[in-house]
Protein backbone atom coordinates (compact mmCIF):
# COMPACT_ATOMS: atom_id res chain seq x y z
CA UNK A 1 0.00 0.00 0.00
CA UNK A 2 1.35 3.42 -0.96
CA UNK A 3 1.91 5.24 2.34
CA UNK A 4 0.67 8.50 0.92
CA UNK A 5 -2.94 7.35 1.10
CA UNK A 6 -5.14 5.77 3.73
CA UNK A 7 -6.03 2.11 3.42
CA UNK A 8 -9.57 2.95 2.40
CA UNK A 9 -8.37 4.29 -0.92
CA UNK A 10 -9.16 2.11 -3.94
CA UNK A 11 -6.37 -0.05 -5.34
CA UNK A 12 -7.86 -0.30 -8.82
CA UNK A 13 -6.23 2.89 -10.10
CA UNK A 14 -2.58 3.00 -11.03
CA UNK A 15 -0.49 5.67 -9.28
CA UNK A 16 2.50 7.43 -10.69
CA UNK A 17 4.85 10.27 -9.77
CA UNK A 18 4.50 12.92 -12.44
CA UNK A 19 4.73 16.70 -12.93
CA UNK A 20 1.33 18.33 -13.08
CA UNK A 21 -0.26 21.76 -12.91
CA UNK A 22 -2.81 21.89 -10.13
CA UNK A 23 -4.61 24.12 -7.66
CA UNK A 24 -6.02 23.00 -4.29
CA UNK A 25 -8.30 25.10 -2.08
CA UNK A 26 -10.58 24.45 0.91
CA UNK A 27 -14.20 24.03 -0.15
CA UNK A 28 -15.29 26.25 2.75
CA UNK A 29 -13.05 29.24 3.53
CA UNK A 30 -13.01 30.95 6.93
CA UNK A 31 -16.21 32.86 7.59
CA UNK A 32 -17.07 35.98 9.57
CA UNK A 33 -13.54 37.40 9.74
CA UNK A 34 -12.30 40.95 9.17
CA UNK A 35 -10.61 39.89 5.93
CA UNK A 36 -11.53 36.97 3.68
CA UNK A 37 -9.19 34.03 4.31
CA UNK A 38 -8.93 30.59 2.72
CA UNK A 39 -8.26 28.79 6.02
CA UNK A 40 -4.99 27.27 4.80
CA UNK A 41 -2.05 27.31 7.23
CA UNK A 42 0.70 29.18 5.38
CA UNK A 43 3.09 29.03 8.33
CA UNK A 44 3.09 25.32 9.22
CA UNK A 45 5.64 23.82 11.65
CA UNK A 46 8.14 23.05 8.87
CA UNK A 47 8.12 26.65 7.61
CA UNK A 48 8.54 28.04 11.11
CA UNK A 49 11.50 25.73 11.72
CA UNK A 50 13.03 26.80 8.43
CA UNK A 51 12.61 30.48 9.34
CA UNK A 52 14.26 29.90 12.72
CA UNK A 53 17.18 28.07 11.11
CA UNK A 54 17.70 30.83 8.55
CA UNK A 55 17.55 33.50 11.23
CA UNK A 56 20.13 31.67 13.34
CA UNK A 57 22.41 31.32 10.31
CA UNK A 58 22.13 35.05 9.69
CA UNK A 59 23.19 35.84 13.27
CA UNK A 60 26.00 33.30 13.03
CA UNK A 61 27.57 35.28 10.19
CA UNK A 62 26.72 38.72 11.60
CA UNK A 63 28.69 37.85 14.75
CA UNK A 64 31.76 37.18 12.60
CA UNK A 65 31.76 40.50 10.76
CA UNK A 66 34.72 42.66 11.75
CA UNK A 67 34.70 45.72 9.50
CA UNK A 68 32.40 48.50 10.83
CA UNK A 69 30.80 45.86 13.00
CA UNK A 70 28.60 48.17 15.08
CA UNK A 71 27.03 50.03 12.15
CA UNK A 72 26.63 46.95 9.96
CA UNK A 73 25.16 44.88 12.80
CA UNK A 74 22.61 47.62 13.52
CA UNK A 75 21.47 47.59 9.89
CA UNK A 76 21.20 43.80 9.88
CA UNK A 77 19.16 43.91 13.08
CA UNK A 78 16.79 46.53 11.69
CA UNK A 79 16.30 44.48 8.53
CA UNK A 80 15.63 41.28 10.48
CA UNK A 81 13.02 43.08 12.57
CA UNK A 82 11.44 44.54 9.42
CA UNK A 83 11.25 41.10 7.81
CA UNK A 84 9.68 39.60 10.95
CA UNK A 85 7.17 42.45 11.04
CA UNK A 86 6.20 41.65 7.44
CA UNK A 87 5.84 37.98 8.38
CA UNK A 88 3.59 38.77 11.35
CA UNK A 89 1.44 40.91 9.10
CA UNK A 90 1.17 38.13 6.50
CA UNK A 91 0.28 35.55 9.15
CA UNK A 92 -2.44 37.82 10.57
CA UNK A 93 -3.95 38.34 7.13
CA UNK A 94 -3.88 34.57 6.48
CA UNK A 95 -6.07 34.12 9.57
CA UNK A 96 -8.56 36.75 8.49
CA UNK A 97 -7.26 39.42 10.89
CA UNK A 98 -7.07 42.96 9.51
CA UNK A 99 -4.00 44.78 10.90
CA UNK A 100 -5.59 48.10 9.91
CA UNK A 101 -8.12 47.70 12.74
CA UNK A 102 -5.28 48.45 15.19
CA UNK A 103 -4.22 52.10 14.56
CA UNK A 104 -0.81 51.55 16.18
CA UNK A 105 -0.11 48.51 13.99
CA UNK A 106 -1.20 50.34 10.86
CA UNK A 107 1.06 53.24 11.84
CA UNK A 108 3.96 50.79 12.05
CA UNK A 109 3.22 49.53 8.54
CA UNK A 110 3.37 53.09 7.19
CA UNK A 111 6.56 53.71 9.11
CA UNK A 112 8.18 50.58 7.68
CA UNK A 113 7.19 51.71 4.19
CA UNK A 114 9.68 54.57 4.56
CA UNK A 115 12.50 52.05 4.24
CA UNK A 116 15.42 51.03 6.44
CA UNK A 117 16.26 53.94 8.73
CA UNK A 118 19.91 53.03 9.45
CA UNK A 119 20.89 52.32 5.86
CA UNK A 120 22.21 55.82 5.09
CA UNK A 121 24.96 55.43 7.72
CA UNK A 122 26.78 53.13 5.28
CA UNK A 123 26.41 55.19 2.12
CA UNK A 124 29.78 56.94 2.24
CA UNK A 125 31.86 54.53 4.32
CA UNK A 126 30.76 51.24 2.69
CA UNK A 127 29.15 51.96 -0.70
CA UNK A 128 29.10 48.31 -1.77
CA UNK A 129 27.35 47.13 1.40
CA UNK A 130 25.01 50.11 1.10
CA UNK A 131 24.20 49.05 -2.47
CA UNK A 132 23.43 45.47 -1.43
CA UNK A 133 21.05 46.64 1.29
CA UNK A 134 19.34 49.08 -1.04
CA UNK A 135 18.55 46.13 -3.31
CA UNK A 136 17.21 44.15 -0.33
CA UNK A 137 15.18 47.20 0.72
CA UNK A 138 13.74 47.58 -2.79
CA UNK A 139 12.44 44.02 -2.77
CA UNK A 140 11.15 44.25 0.79
CA UNK A 141 9.25 47.48 0.19
CA UNK A 142 7.55 46.14 -2.92
CA UNK A 143 6.05 43.23 -1.02
CA UNK A 144 5.23 45.30 2.07
CA UNK A 145 3.42 47.81 -0.15
CA UNK A 146 1.56 44.97 -1.83
CA UNK A 147 0.29 43.54 1.44
CA UNK A 148 -0.59 47.04 2.68
CA UNK A 149 -2.66 47.62 -0.47
CA UNK A 150 -4.41 44.26 -0.01
CA UNK A 151 -5.21 45.10 3.61
CA UNK A 152 -6.67 48.46 2.62
CA UNK A 153 -8.86 47.07 -0.16
CA UNK A 154 -9.94 43.69 1.24
CA UNK A 155 -13.30 42.93 2.82
CA UNK A 156 -14.77 40.00 4.79
CA UNK A 157 -15.95 38.52 1.48
CA UNK A 158 -12.91 39.24 -0.70
CA UNK A 159 -9.14 39.32 -0.33
CA UNK A 160 -7.88 41.90 -2.80
CA UNK A 161 -4.91 40.05 -4.27
CA UNK A 162 -2.16 41.53 -6.41
CA UNK A 163 -2.33 40.02 -9.88
CA UNK A 164 1.15 41.28 -10.79
CA UNK A 165 3.50 40.19 -8.03
CA UNK A 166 6.88 40.16 -9.77
CA UNK A 167 9.64 37.59 -9.87
CA UNK A 168 13.31 38.25 -10.46
CA UNK A 169 14.90 41.15 -8.61
CA UNK A 170 18.36 42.67 -8.91
CA UNK A 171 19.24 41.36 -5.46
CA UNK A 172 18.46 37.83 -6.66
CA UNK A 173 21.07 38.16 -9.42
CA UNK A 174 23.63 39.36 -6.88
CA UNK A 175 22.83 36.48 -4.53
CA UNK A 176 23.51 33.97 -7.29
CA UNK A 177 27.01 35.39 -7.55
CA UNK A 178 27.41 35.19 -3.76
CA UNK A 179 26.83 31.42 -3.89
CA UNK A 180 30.23 30.97 -5.52
CA UNK A 181 32.83 29.08 -3.45
CA UNK A 182 35.11 32.11 -3.37
CA UNK A 183 32.60 33.90 -1.10
CA UNK A 184 31.98 30.90 1.18
CA UNK A 185 34.05 32.20 4.10
CA UNK A 186 33.37 35.94 3.86
CA UNK A 187 31.11 36.77 6.84
CA UNK A 188 29.46 39.88 5.34
CA UNK A 189 28.57 38.12 2.09
CA UNK A 190 27.27 35.04 3.87
CA UNK A 191 25.26 37.18 6.29
CA UNK A 192 23.61 39.00 3.37
CA UNK A 193 22.92 35.68 1.64
CA UNK A 194 21.37 34.19 4.80
CA UNK A 195 19.34 37.34 5.47
CA UNK A 196 17.93 37.35 1.95
CA UNK A 197 17.02 33.67 2.16
CA UNK A 198 15.30 34.36 5.49
CA UNK A 199 13.31 37.18 3.88
CA UNK A 200 12.42 35.05 0.85
CA UNK A 201 10.78 32.39 3.04
CA UNK A 202 8.38 35.00 4.42
CA UNK A 203 7.84 36.45 0.95
CA UNK A 204 7.01 33.01 -0.45
CA UNK A 205 4.41 32.47 2.28
CA UNK A 206 2.81 35.80 1.43
CA UNK A 207 2.96 35.02 -2.29
CA UNK A 208 1.00 31.83 -1.67
CA UNK A 209 -1.61 33.73 0.37
CA UNK A 210 -1.92 36.21 -2.48
CA UNK A 211 -1.93 33.64 -5.29
CA UNK A 212 -4.46 31.34 -3.63
CA UNK A 213 -6.91 34.23 -3.78
CA UNK A 214 -6.48 34.95 -7.46
CA UNK A 215 -4.75 32.14 -9.38
CA UNK A 216 -7.75 29.80 -9.61
CA UNK A 217 -8.89 31.76 -12.65
CA UNK A 218 -5.49 31.53 -14.39
CA UNK A 219 -4.80 27.81 -14.86
CA UNK A 220 -2.17 28.45 -17.54
CA UNK A 221 -0.03 30.06 -14.83
CA UNK A 222 -0.30 27.28 -12.26
CA UNK A 223 3.13 25.98 -11.28
CA UNK A 224 4.25 22.60 -12.51
CA UNK A 225 4.55 20.41 -9.39
CA UNK A 226 5.75 16.88 -8.81
CA UNK A 227 2.95 14.77 -7.37
CA UNK A 228 1.86 11.19 -6.81
CA UNK A 229 -1.29 10.95 -8.92
CA UNK A 230 -4.04 8.44 -9.60
CA UNK A 231 -7.59 8.77 -10.87
CA UNK A 232 -8.77 8.47 -7.26
CA UNK A 233 -6.43 10.85 -5.45
CA UNK A 234 -3.25 12.84 -5.25
CA UNK A 235 -0.40 13.43 -2.82
CA UNK A 236 2.33 16.05 -2.97
CA UNK A 237 4.78 18.13 -0.95
CA UNK A 238 3.74 21.70 -0.19
CA UNK A 239 4.87 24.74 1.80
CA UNK A 240 1.44 25.01 3.38
CA UNK A 241 -0.79 22.80 5.47
CA UNK A 242 -4.43 21.73 5.27
CA UNK A 243 -6.54 20.25 8.06
CA UNK A 244 -7.06 16.49 8.25
CA UNK A 245 -10.45 15.43 6.83
CA UNK A 246 -11.00 18.92 5.41
CA UNK A 247 -13.06 19.11 2.23
CA UNK A 248 -11.14 20.59 -0.68
CA UNK A 249 -11.55 21.42 -4.35
CA UNK A 250 -8.80 20.07 -6.59
CA UNK A 251 -8.18 21.39 -10.10
CA UNK A 252 -5.81 20.06 -12.78
CA UNK A 253 -4.72 21.82 -15.92
CA UNK A 254 -3.33 19.99 -18.97
CA UNK A 255 -1.74 22.46 -21.43
CA UNK A 256 -1.58 20.02 -24.35
CA UNK A 257 -5.34 19.54 -24.15
CA UNK A 258 -6.07 23.06 -22.84
CA UNK A 259 -8.33 21.26 -20.37
CA UNK A 260 -9.11 21.97 -16.72
CA UNK A 261 -10.45 19.15 -14.53
CA UNK A 262 -12.10 19.64 -11.16
CA UNK A 263 -12.57 17.15 -8.31
CA UNK A 264 -14.11 17.34 -4.87
CA UNK A 265 -11.90 15.70 -2.31
CA UNK A 266 -10.99 15.34 1.33
CA UNK A 267 -7.62 15.56 3.07
CA UNK A 268 -6.76 12.05 4.27
CA UNK A 269 -3.19 12.55 5.45
CA UNK A 270 -0.98 15.50 6.41
CA UNK A 271 2.50 15.10 7.82
CA UNK A 272 5.69 17.13 8.12
CA UNK A 273 8.76 16.15 6.12
CA UNK A 274 11.31 17.80 8.36
CA UNK A 275 14.44 17.24 6.28
CA UNK A 276 12.81 19.03 3.30
CA UNK A 277 10.89 21.64 5.31
CA UNK A 278 7.73 20.60 3.49
CA UNK A 279 4.25 19.35 4.36
CA UNK A 280 3.09 16.17 2.63
CA UNK A 281 -0.60 16.42 1.78
CA UNK A 282 -2.74 13.54 0.49
CA UNK A 283 -6.23 13.95 -0.99
CA UNK A 284 -8.82 11.34 -1.91
CA UNK A 285 -11.35 12.28 -4.59
CA UNK A 286 -14.95 11.87 -3.46
CA UNK A 287 -17.54 10.52 -5.90
CA UNK A 288 -15.67 11.78 -8.99
CA UNK A 289 -17.47 12.16 -12.28
CA UNK A 290 -16.68 9.12 -14.44
CA UNK A 291 -15.84 11.14 -17.54
CA UNK A 292 -13.50 13.45 -15.65
CA UNK A 293 -11.86 10.51 -13.90
CA UNK A 294 -11.32 8.74 -17.23
CA UNK A 295 -9.72 11.87 -18.67
CA UNK A 296 -7.26 12.02 -15.77
CA UNK A 297 -6.51 8.31 -16.10
CA UNK A 298 -5.77 8.78 -19.79
CA UNK A 299 -3.39 11.65 -19.04
CA UNK A 300 -1.58 9.50 -16.47
CA UNK A 301 -1.20 6.72 -19.02
CA UNK A 302 -0.06 9.21 -21.66
CA UNK A 303 2.67 10.48 -19.35
CA UNK A 304 3.78 6.94 -18.48
CA UNK A 305 3.96 6.02 -22.17
CA UNK A 306 5.98 9.15 -23.01
CA UNK A 307 8.39 8.37 -20.18
CA UNK A 308 8.84 4.81 -21.40
CA UNK A 309 9.50 5.98 -24.95
CA UNK A 310 12.07 8.53 -23.79
CA UNK A 311 13.95 5.80 -21.93
CA UNK A 312 14.17 3.63 -25.03
CA UNK A 313 15.51 6.37 -27.30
Amino acid sequence: MNRWFHKGNSRRFFRIDMPIRLFIAPSSPIKDREIFATGIDYFPPTTKRLIERQKNETYFWINRIQDQKEIVSALFQETIEAVEFFGQCAESVSKGINPKVDPKYWMQINQRLKGFQTIETLKSSSPKTYGYFKLIEEKYLLFLQSIADSISLSTPTEFKANANLPYGFKIDETLELFKSDKFAKIPLIQAILSLSTFMDTYIEAYRQINDDNIMRQYPQEWKLQQANVSASGIALLMNKRFKNFEKVDVYFYFPTQNATLSFSGSIVDVRSIDDQYKERVAVNFEFPDGKTQDFLQNEIQRYELEECMSLTL
